[in-house]
């Protein structure tokens, strides 16, 4: 599939997708640093978010975000 292609135009397709992955790192880690997590502990939390690819980042949004509790 790749075998015609420059390097650069291989980088011009997956781009898109790398922006979005290290977009969504960083947002988890502000949102990890800045309000805290609901379960488990910030350092495991990053841990998870940063090396276990997109499903890290995925999982965090799912259940790891701290609620906000009605008052």
């Amino acid at each position: 599939m790749f075998d015609n292609m420059t390097n650069l135009e291989i980088l011009k397709l997956f781009l898109p997708l790398i922006i979005l992955q290290v977009g969504l790192v960083l947002y988890c880690i502000i949102d990890i640093l800045k309000k805290g997590v609901g379960n488990l502990n910030k350092v495991l939390w990053t841990i998870i978010v940063l090396f276990v690819n997109t499903l890290g980042p995925v999982i965090y949004l799912a259940v790891g975000r701290k609620r906000w509790e009605d008052d």
